[in-house]
């Protein structure tokens, strides 16, 4: 039904514009589209803060927007047991929801990793409308297990939307669709902060559709120095978790909290230092 009421919608603008010149018509649809889009800003109030969102950029992220705190309960959960002088890096950043919500934690320093150039550009602009461009840092870098430059699959081009994967890898269902085929620069986590002199990291979130067995296998000298991880388990990699999630994290000392597995969304695992 949204679907079909946004088509008629688009019919009644563009009757309503069709005696106006060409670029008038264009210039009052334009302005119309940034109207509506501030008008699709949603407030959300959190740690006694306000974190602003551009809700009116995509279906996905609107339902996420709208939803933001009974989505991932255990999410925030573990975000908010952070402590200033923590170092969070947020891998699969998408638009930046909880990069942004770690980063109302006074001393928290939060790296934002999101190589999706749609999803990028809203994470910076929510950057700007909240006024933390000084305390989260947005990087365009995917991670895998080789460092090199490598291909995203997009599924869709909305911002904020998953089902992406690297170098044509399946993402965590086993499909593999793409309606584009976008360049990105991808890092082993370990080459990454040996190149850029990037302190180790104190919390990791992976939440990448598919590629955290490859994200895992490029970080052995980083993973036993983080106190803890969260990473999203779903389809092949909850049915192959021994290998693609456990071991890795198990050489590294990490343990799972196995009062977190199950609740909330069901999707998350959470793993700390000593378990």
């Amino acid at each position: 039904m949204s679907r079909t009421l946004a088509r008629q919608l688009r019919a009644i603008v563009q009757l309503a514009t069709a005696p106006q010149s060409a670029p008038r018509a264009a210039m009052t649809r334009a302005r119309l589209i940034d109207l509506l889009q501030q008008d699709g800003t949603v407030t959300i109030q959190a740690k006694g803060q306000e974190l602003r969102l551009l809700a009116s950029r995509g279906p996905h992220f609107a339902a996420a927007a709208a939803q933001f705190r009974a989505e991932e309960p255990e999410m925030l959960a573990w975000i908010d047991s952070f402590q200033g002088g923590d170092v969070f890096w947020d891998i699969g950043a998408a638009v930046g929801m909880f990069s942004m919500y770690a980063a109302l934690t006074p001393g928290v320093q939060v790296c934002a990793f999101e190589p999706k150039a749609t999803s990028l550009a809203v994470l910076v602009e929510h950057l700007a409308l909240n006024g933390m461009g000084d305390r989260v840092l947005p990087l365009p870098v995917a991670f895998s297990d080789r460092s090199g430059l490598t291909r995203l699959e997009l599924a869709t081009l909305a911002p904020g939307s998953g089902g992406n994967s690297v170098a044509g890898v399946p993402d965590q269902f086993g499909h593999s669709h793409s309606i584009f085929s976008q360049a990105t620069l991808a890092y082993r986590i370990d080459d990454f902060r040996r190149d850029f002199a990037m302190p180790a990291p104190t919390h990791i979130k992976i939440d990448v559709d598919g590629a955290e067995a490859l994200i895992l296998r490029g970080a052995p000298e980083t993973l036993p120095l983080v106190a803890s991880l969260m990473i999203e388990v779903e389809g092949l990699n909850a049915a192959e978790a021994a290998t693609r999630i456990e071991a890795p994290l198990a050489a590294s000392g990490l343990r799972e909290v196995m009062t977190v597995r199950g609740a909330g969304s069901g999707r998350n695992r959470l793993y700390r230092r000593g378990g």
